[in-house]
């Protein structure tokens, strides 16, 4: 009896333990999470399938649900969201598309003010658009208030440089706006949704402004002649993406993390804090901070731009051999899960440390896990921060979960807990901003300089340690 009740015991004790470990996979999430798969397939011409007035109301009240009882809205202002939730029901009528039901929805989801809340079109449109979607042709950018085109086409007489006045009648300003009321961020600062205009301009134009067959454009030369060009829209694979699915577009699987080591100094690059499956980060570390050591290396640039976060974990490790002393990571109240799988332990020093001088690299990309990295750096003055104010701070909210709209598709990656690391004098709506600020020309972007780097290096070689 006592045998029989004891193996029940380790049954028992194994029954918990595995509902704990679905439990962490369920409860945490990282920002190098991809949206969820749809099982659901669809054939036929999605792109003119028709919805009833029922269905989208379905939707919309499944998204409200989801959004207002499951998002902390932290950043969001909740009457204003509830107000545009009940506008939306009343601009509901039969025969919408998903496009349509999509540009709907969007402007609420962005009024959530997460950058980890975003709505993406179904599997089925996002695969279909690749026989059927024609994008603005030339790849543009954002450089302040200004968009430039980054191609010629010279049977257009458009060059590279070339800045946008307008495109099919809106002004540069009016797309502008029309594409910060459509993409996610935290609070109401735009550092996170410029860097994805600037870097995603075409994708996003396509979504939430304009898909026509021709676009008429009026651009302005680098000597401020106007000219207008006729374009023809045309497909392009590497425009074929959704809101969520942008943010991972720039590494390659496998391609997370570098370093290099020069005759004075190293560059440690981390383009996402996501690890590989047989956790190379920790020994990586090891290994360059070894070497960091034994040829006496005293400069580190760290650069983290495009990069949108990940992994916690990956960021401590990263944390341990910059500090001397126990640094606590994580305020404030989480799960008991957390707890428990060592989730809010604080960073413990990790020989051999670097005691160096640090840059750190950042842009409107740095965010979620990557923001948290930076307001630590500059709340323990491990480094200087040389480049741009970061697109986020020492708080966020994510632990997303993903859901698939019951009728449309449309798919929400919704956050759901808070997170915070303890720094003080830091504002919750604004990125993280630089010691040191950089911003790049149209003619350095074409001629593929880089002044942050520039600037980072410069930062190293002063003398002082720069505030640090």
């Amino acid at each position: 009896m006592a045998k029989r009740f004891k193996n029940r015991g380790i049954r028992i004790t194994g029954v918990v333990v595995l509902v704990l470990f679905g439990a962490l996979l369920f409860s945490l999430s990282v920002f190098g999470k991809a949206i969820v798969r749809d099982k659901a397939i669809y054939i036929g011409d999605i792109n003119h399938k028709t919805y009833t007035k029922q269905e989208l109301a379905e939707d919309l009240k499944q998204l409200e649900k989801n959004i207002m009882q499951k998002n902390p809205l932290y950043f969001a202002d909740r009457a204003k969201l509830q107000a545009l939730f009940s506008k939306t029901y009343e601009q509901l009528e039969d025969g919408l598309t998903e496009e349509e039901f999509y540009r709907l929805l969007s402007p609420i989801v962005a009024a959530v003010n997460c950058g980890h809340t975003n709505l993406s079109i179904s599997e089925a449109l996002l695969a279909n658009r690749e026989q059927t979607a024609k994008f603005f042709p030339l790849k543009v950018t954002l450089l302040g208030d200004e968009l430039y085109v980054l191609e010629d086409e010279p049977a257009k007489d458009i060059k590279a440089g070339d800045r946008i006045r307008s495109i099919n009648g809106k002004s540069g300003e009016e797309i502008i706006a029309l594409l910060m009321q459509n993409i996610s961020g935290d609070g109401s600062y735009e550092t996170k949704r410029r860097y994805i205009i600037g870097n995603h301009f075409n994708s996003r134009y396509y979504d939430f402004v304009d898909n026509s067959e021709n676009f008429q454009v009026v651009l302005v030369n680098k000597d401020g002649q106007l000219k207008t060009a006729d374009l023809e829209a045309k497909y392009r694979q590497e425009f074929n993406t959704t809101a969520w699915d942008l943010h991972f577009t720039n590494f390659q699987s496998g391609d997370y993390y570098q370093g290099k080591i020069y005759d004075d100094y190293a560059v440690l690059t981390i383009r996402i804090f996501r690890n590989e499956k047989d956790n190379k980060f920790e020994p990586f570390l090891r290994e360059f901070f070894t070497e960091l050591r034994t040829r006496n290396i005293g400069k580190l640039v760290i650069d983290l731009r495009g990069n949108y976060g990940g992994d916690s974990f990956m960021a401590k490790n990263l944390l341990a051999y910059l500090t001397s002393e126990e640094l606590p990571y994580f305020a404030g109240d989480y799960p008991l899960i957390y707890h428990l799988l060592g989730f809010l332990k604080p960073v413990v020093p990790q020989e051999p440390n670097f005691n160096g001088k640090v840059a750190v690299l950042t842009d409107g990309a740095v965010f979620s896990t990557a923001a948290h990295l930076c307001a630590l750096i500059r709340y323990h003055s491990l480094g200087t921060l040389v480049g741009g104010e970061t697109g986020g701070t020492y708080v966020c909210t994510d632990g997303a979960r993903d859901m698939v709209l019951k009728n449309t598709r449309l798919r929400l990656h919704n956050s759901t807990q808070v997170f915070k690391v303890q720094v003080e004098g830091l504002s919750p709506n604004s990125g993280v901003k630089p010691d040191i600020s950089v911003t790049s020309t149209i003619e350095e972007v074409l001629a593929h300089k880089d002044p942050v780097m520039e600037a980072g290096l410069q930062a190293l070689s002063q003398q002082n340690n720069l505030g640090f």
